[in-house]
């Protein structure tokens, strides 16, 4: 019998992660232009890597990534996730992709055992789940090599909609993404830049159903009046060369 959905989990994603992965799948295939790993392939050689990807969700990043890596791993902690993925990379016949069980600050794997460790919108919003998860990337990364995350840009939570979403007062308070460039850049001297993105849903039914569904009524009253089925994005890329002084 089909999961029964409510009408919105109102910005809660530990429930979305948990009981609704093939909604947040649906979310995160939704195309953007530019893609994520056209912009990450023009700044960073993915070709030929070994890749981990912290916090894989239902795996749309590791497939991606393996279009380029010579391995990549997804490591996520929810099960439901994971299930997600493999019946995608099932599905395509992808053979250097492969999902582990794990957390983004305890990182099942030896030191320096990949090139490049690439966390997309990772949620750590404490300062010191963002140093251990830093920490962690670091010590797995190999000398030279590379880490990577890609978040939300700070005042940008749910693109173009955050005034409608938390209100236009609570834009600059609710700043999330603003606690892990304080923590990655100005602490631990990661480098960064912005860029931005459209993601095109193709119809009012399905950005209610996928967009509207995890960011709320609000967002979802404000999609249909105004028939929008398109977002705008800024997200910003901080990353970190290994070097021998870590």
């Amino acid at each position: 019998m089909p999961k029964e959905l409510p009408l919105t989990i109102e910005n809660r994603w530990d429930i979305l992660y948990r009981d609704f992965p093939e909604v947040y799948d649906a979310f995160a295939a939704v195309p953007k232009n530019p893609n994520t790993f056209e912009v990450l392939q023009q700044h960073f050689d993915l070709a030929g890597r070994r890749i981990l990807d912290v916090g894989s969700g239902s795996g749309s990043s590791t497939l991606a990534a393996a279009q380029w890596a010579e391995q990549v791993i997804g490591l996520e902690i929810e099960d439901a996730m994971r299930a997600v993925a493999l019946r995608q990379t099932a599905a395509t016949g992808i053979l250097n992709a492969s999902f582990v069980p794990g957390t983004a600050l305890d990182i099942p794997f030896k030191d320096n055992y990949f090139d490049l460790v690439l966390a997309i919108t990772l949620p750590l919003f404490q300062p010191e789940d963002i140093r251990q998860f830093a920490s962690e990337s670091l010590r797995v990364t190999r000398k030279g090599g590379i880490v990577i995350t890609v978040g939300i840009a700070p005042f940008w939570y749910g693109g173009e909609l955050a005034p409608i979403i938390l209100g236009e007062k609570r834009v600059t308070e609710v700043d999330t993404e603003g606690v892990s460039h304080r923590v990655l850049a100005d602490e631990l001297h990661f480098d960064f830049f912005d860029y931005e993105a459209d993601q095109e849903y193709g119809s009012l039914d399905k950005i209610l159903r996928t967009y509207g569904f995890i960011f709320g009524r609000k967002a979802m009253d404000y999609l249909a009046a105004h028939g929008k089925t398109a977002i705008r994005w800024k997200f910003r890329i901080h990353h970190r060369r290994k070097d021998s002084s870590w």
